[in-house]
């Protein structure tokens, strides 16, 4: 008996700044399906398809196109949690002084 193995691939870009695999958000992937179905069609005026991506390795945002997009093997990088400011740094508590009536 064989076992197959299953890969997940996932639509993305290679980070132009460390060269970490960025997956696509799915409004990115409805704008390329759509640039794709217009680009089938010839009287249609042909737009490039551009968008921005942030790369959660390196926090680096660049503006990725259609030509860019590959399947990518493996599972998707999960965000980084980005630390939470605590209260004291939003509202700190001073204790002021009145001042003096003169």
């Amino acid at each position: 008996m064989t076992q197959a193995t299953v890969t997940q691939q996932y639509s993305g870009v290679y980070c132009r700044a460390c060269g970490e695999p960025i997956s696509l958000p799915s409004r990115a992937e409805r704008a390329l399906a759509a640039h794709e179905a217009e680009a089938s069609d010839p009287t249609a005026e042909i737009r490039p398809v551009v968008f921005n991506l942030r790369c959660k390795a390196c926090e680096k945002e660049n503006f990725y196109g259609a030509k860019d997009v590959v399947n990518i093997h493996g599972t998707p990088r999960a965000a980084r949690p980005r630390p939470r400011s605590t209260g004291s740094l939003l509202r700190p508590d001073l204790k002021l002084a009145r001042a003096a009536n003169a």
